[in-house]
């Protein structure tokens, strides 16, 4: 009885034969648009006079060096990091845009506060995201009604402490239209390629944004202050906005 050899090349060979046309139809799907207009600069879209709010515009590093060195690694088309100051309180917009064809998803969703703040020395306290409020109530839990409620797109919350201070944060990746997130809470998985490829065909590479909000009070004391309003109204004006014809929550 004789049985037949497996051939050990035969499996590495299907699989770089798949990433190749992986690559290849994202390639194509990564052209740009000809049709596509860009937004004006951030900074003049997001409001910087907001009712009863301080605001100052702030570099998004320190130095030459390392502003040159944010750019190249992040590759956007535009960004603006807005700080709002109202005495002890305090909430940031950090806003960053990509054209289409100029940045993978996948690379810009490798650069979420769960990768970046952790890597900087802050610690995410999941703790105080599940802590109910008196009323039973957890701040994450509000915060899906209060974004339904403005008919927004679904945020990311997290909290996060240093050794300064504790941060409340919002953040959306937003490619085409809809938000993106591979719910790793970490970098993309090294199979997102290909769902990404199911998921959008050849249509890989939209407009893309990415918006993060932090903030030194928990949201729903913070929600309904009218100048956090006029900043929440304009971010759902460049980006925010849920489509029409999507459920929600």
């Amino acid at each position: 009885m004789t049985t037949k050899k497996k051939n050990p090349v035969l499996l590495p060979l299907l699989l770089a034969a798949g990433l190749v046309l992986a690559v290849g139809l994202q390639w194509l799907g990564g052209r740009a648009d000809p049709n596509y207009v860009p937004p004006p600069p951030l900074a003049s879209l997001l409001p910087k006079a907001i009712t009863g709010w301080e605001a100052v515009d702030q570099p998004l590093a320190a130095s030459e060096e390392e502003r040159a060195m944010v750019s190249e690694l992040l590759n956007y088309n535009d960004a603006v990091f807005r700080v709002y100051r109202r005495g002890t309180q305090q909430f940031t917009v950090y806003a960053a845009h990509w054209d289409p064809g100029r940045m993978s998803p996948r690379l810009v969703a490798s650069h979420t506060p769960d990768v970046c703040w952790a890597g900087n020395g802050w610690v995410r306290l999941p703790e105080m995201e599940k802590k109910p409020d008196a009323g039973g109530d957890t701040e994450g839990a509000q915060l899906v009604r209060l974004e339904a409620r403005a008919g927004l797109q679904p945020a990311q919350f997290r909290v996060f402490q240093n050794s300064d201070s504790v941060q409340h944060l919002i953040f959306w990746h937003i490619h085409g239209r809809e938000v993106l997130s591979y719910d790793t809470e970490y970098a993309p998985p090294w199979w997102a390629m290909f769902s990404d490829l199911a998921k959008n065909g050849l249509a890989q590479r939209k407009e893309q944004w990415f918006i993060r909000i932090s903030a030194t009070v928990p949201y729903p004391v913070l929600w309904d202050d009218p100048g956090f309003q006029q900043v929440i109204t304009q971010l759902a004006r460049m980006a925010l906005q849920k489509p029409s014809g999507l459920p929600v929550p």
